[in-house]
């Protein structure tokens, strides 16, 4: 389209130009600063996250954090695990079902411990026991099916997809982070607790697997909405003033602590916009939001590419006028080969003119297999115009706004075809208008014919539409053809037709014997036309020099000519 060249030079940094790029806060983030030790990978990052996660956050001195008691459960899942409908239900885990929250003594629904208290290692009396990260509310006839089944998909396992009931129910993601959590949080320091860990294949003692299953599970199914929702109920004390605990799951807020802990390799993935990333893995890319002023907001979808075998995580960071679809941090590519859609949409059509901005996208694991990979993958950079255009204003003048039209043109039967050009003009043809496209002449018919193509993309260049008129074997007299052209705004959401009246008024003049150089007027001039195509042979009437219309230039022609000797043709 014709602006779009201004668009994408205007993505080219120049002169002074500065942008803030920033990430927007997300609803049930950590507060600033929660996770600022969490520093380093492996054995010293899970150390740092257990000291994180073992404080009660709104009590500074504490040295573990707010121990609810099991019998508290039965109102705090209630708040925890609401059915978003339905305030007065609890949704089950694993089936997805909501019943009425009321506890009925275990009978509609009793408490979940995900780690089973018998891998749990510390018994009843421990703070593990009781931790609302950890336990949910669930059916009596699943729990029990359950029994102390470790998580996987393989014989002697629990797959929490296998008791999903509902459409979309999928809380093996959800399963894994709270498996995370355990291990983390739990190493046997607080009283009557054992060291919880997790391990590949079936588990013994306090272990809880699998944990090849639960790495799957975590990058497929990644954090939605309603799992931060519930971390963060679990942690505030003004949500949940009666059965906060002042801790939260790190892996739901920052899932990139996953493979920086229990990765079994370097992360190995490059993130990349466009054909390819370069050698760091960064990579770069401009896109261009286009629509007229007042139109639905222009939308674009950006293709986010992952090389490399490992799963990874990512955020999101957008500075300018326009928004990205899902949340900006902690996005999750499981493992191998993936690709993601990014849908950009403009923030406002409401006014004319052009803004640039960038979508900045940052590989966030924390380990590296090699140089573009992982913690050393570059950022990716996405330069986006978002471009708000007026309407075209087409016009036979470039002056003033004609609408209506009529072309005046004269001609013979002998002559040939012949081309009438009208200029179109875009009247205005600023950076900030919609090009103009000519999509159709209606009412062109006889001898009146279009020639394609039609003009498009009309700025502060005029167009030119082009209509061939045939007048060979017409009888004479006034031919006129009134006609619309059809105009419309470049093809851009909000896009408006409008017409413009064009008519057509052609003259063919009669036959004039004795005019060999059709000026309709026979003198020496026609001598000279004679003579200078002599014996030259035409179709009758077509050529110069055929002064009696034979179609030959011979001798006849002189005897025409000096026939009807200085008369004037009408």
């Amino acid at each position: 389209m014709a602006l779009i060249p201004r668009a994408l030079m205007a993505l080219v940094p120049c002169g002074a130009l500065s942008l803030s790029i920033h990430h927007a806060a997300a609803q049930h983030d950590p507060p600033a600063g929660y996770y600022d030790s969490a520093a380093g990978t492996g054995l010293a990052l899970k150390g740092n996250l257990h000291l994180i996660a073992s404080k009660d956050y709104w009590n500074p001195a504490s040295t573990t954090h707010l121990v609810r008691s099991y019998g508290d459960a039965r109102q705090a899942l209630a708040l925890t695990d609401p059915d978003p409908t339905d305030p007065s239900k609890i949704v089950l885990i694993y089936t997805g079902n909501a019943v009425p929250n009321t506890w009925d003594s275990g009978v509609t629904w009793n408490r979940e411990h995900t780690w089973p208290v018998s891998r749990q290692g510390g018994g009843e009396s421990g703070p593990d026991y009781s931790d609302l990260h950890m336990l949910r509310p669930s059916d009596p006839g699943v729990n029990s099916s359950r029994g102390n089944d470790p998580f996987g998909t393989l014989g002697g396992f629990w797959d929490p997809l296998a008791a999903a009931l509902l459409p979309g129910v999928n809380h093996r993601g959800e399963m894994a982070r709270a498996m995370f959590y355990m291990d983390t949080r739990y190493d046997g320091a607080d009283a009557n607790t054992t060291d919880l860990s997790l391990v590949n294949g079936f588990p013994v003692g306090s272990q809880m697997g699998d944990l090849a299953s639960m790495l799957q599970w975590h990058y497929t199914d990644p954090p939605d909405a309603e799992e931060r929702r519930r971390n963060e109920i679990v942690f505030s004390n003004s949500l949940n003033p009666s059965y906060y605990q002042g801790n939260r799951n790190p892996f739901v807020d920052r899932p990139e602590f996953v493979w920086a802990i229990w990765g079994p390799t370097p992360n190995s993935s490059t993130l990349h916009v466009g054909p390819a990333p370069n050698p760091d893995g960064s990579s770069s890319l401009m896109v261009s939001l286009r629509a007229l002023v007042g139109a639905p907001l222009p939308q674009q979808t950006v293709t986010l590419s992952k090389s490399g075998a490992t799963p990874t995580s990512y955020d999101l960071s957008i500075a300018g006028g326009f928004t990205v679809d899902g949340r900006l941090q902690g996005r999750l590519f499981p493992y191998d080969p993936q690709q993601a859609a990014l849908t950009l949409t403009a923030l406002s059509t409401a006014s004319p003119g052009l803004s640039v901005g960038f979508l900045t996208v940052n590989n966030t694991d924390l380990t590296s297999a090699g140089p573009g990979q992982g913690s050393a993958d570059a950022n990716d950079t996405v330069s986006v115009a978002v471009d708000v255009l007026t309407h075209a204003a087409a016009s036979f003048s470039p002056a003033q706004t004609v609408t209506t039209a009529t072309i005046s043109a004269g001609a013979q039967p002998t002559d040939p075809p012949f081309d009438i050009n009208i200029p179109i003009y875009n009247r205005g043809g600023g950076p900030d208008q919609a090009a103009l496209d000519v999509d159709a002449v209606v009412g062109l018919s006889g001898p009146f014919t279009p020639i394609n193509p039609l003009p498009t993309d009309i700025s502060a260049t005029p167009g030119t539409l082009t209509v061939q008129f045939d007048p060979t074997g017409l009888a004479p007299g006034l031919y006129a053809l009134n006609t619309q052209v059809l105009v419309s705004d470049e093809d851009l959401p909000g896009a408006v037709n409008s017409m413009l009246a064009l008519r057509f008024e052609v003259t063919i003049d009669s036959p004039c014997p004795g005019d060999a150089n059709a000026d309709r007027e026979v003198d020496f001039d026609d001598i000279t036309a004679i003579l200078g195509h002599w014996l030259a042979d035409y179709t009758p009437g077509t050529g110069p020099g055929d002064a009696d219309l034979s179609g030959t230039v011979d001798f006849d022609d002189i005897t025409a000519a000096l026939g009807r000797w200085l008369e004037l043709c009408p």
